[in-house]
């Protein structure tokens, strides 16, 4: 089973071009069975075919699909084309999904995402060839500070942690750093460099605490399993960082054979996807 995250921004390529096609071309090359998007706008209909852009996607790889807002809540069949959120496509059925909103319950609000663009986690329960099941789980966090991205997570695992003895993945744009890419004399520079958005990367003085958080709870960041510090998901001349994350469960991550970063597709979006290959 191959599993691959890939945040298509928005439907253009990295010079804001429509980029239906190249997204398109790249899945069909990389062949995953589970599919992670982020940035989708759905249903908005692009240059390149005359259906809504993630229906054209499926049907051309062939996909099952289901589409989890953050923007427009709650979901409605038919929603405007600006409604924007996560994707899952998979090979097999998915069975069961869920949107959930990644925002604390009304006794537990936290005015670290107030201001805050709405973001969310897509559940979906996929149907194995063998009559087994398996959860992905799609997200995609905060940009602009690790403290808010931290308080998503947290309600994020409010949900992951129903699955917490079970095979699973948690993947996604989880904009935030590791340790392991960034040692404190590199965040130091992080800290400094301004970004394109304006945000903190580096995790202000606490230093990085998302990808350290998923890590304490047992998730396996699987690139750090298989590849070499400082690689780059997100391939800007002035930020190349790695951003984008495949985490496995502890009961999936034995499984698991390999994970690499697709950098064949730069250019199509401005972030690369990332794979992970799982022994079923």
């Amino acid at each position: 089973m191959r599993i691959a995250t890939y945040n298509i921004h928005g439907w253009r390529t990295a010079d804001g071009k429509p980029n239906l096609d190249g997204v398109a071309a790249t899945l069909r090359e990389i062949d995953a069975d589970i599919i992670g998007l982020n940035e989708v706008f759905y249903p908005r209909v692009v240059a390149g075919d005359d259906r809504p852009a993630l229906e054209a996607l499926a049907a051309r790889l062939e996909m099952h699909f289901v589409f989890g807002p953050c923007l427009r809540w709650p979901a409605e069949q038919d929603m405007p084309a600006r409604a924007y959120g996560n994707a899952l496509l998979s090979r097999w059925p998915i069975i069961a999904s869920s949107a959930h909103h990644l925002t604390p319950k009304e006794e537990d609000k936290d005015d670290l995402l107030t201001g805050k663009e709405q973001r969310g986690l897509l559940e979906g329960r996929i149907l194995l060839p063998d009559k087994r099941t398996f959860t992905a789980y799609v997200t995609h966090l905060d940009h602009t500070d690790e403290a808010a991205r931290a308080v998503q997570l947290r309600v994020a695992r409010t949900w992951l942690v129903r699955d917490r003895n079970r095979p699973h993945v948690v993947i996604g744009d989880f904009n935030a750093v590791s340790r392991w890419d960034w040692p404190d004399e590199r965040l130091a520079r992080l800290r400094v460099q301004p970004t394109r958005q304006g945000g903190n990367l580096a995790g202000g003085d606490k230093g990085p605490l998302v990808v350290e958080a998923m890590e304490k709870a047992g998730y396996i960041d699987l690139y750090r399993q298989f590849g070499a510090p400082g690689a780059v998901t997100f391939p800007t001349d002035d930020w190349p960082i790695r951003i984008d994350y495949i985490f496995a469960s502890p009961a999936l991550a034995p499984r698991v054979t390999a994970c690499m970063i697709w950098e064949r597709a730069d250019g199509v979006s401005d972030h690369r996807p990332v794979l992970a290959d799982v022994a079923l």
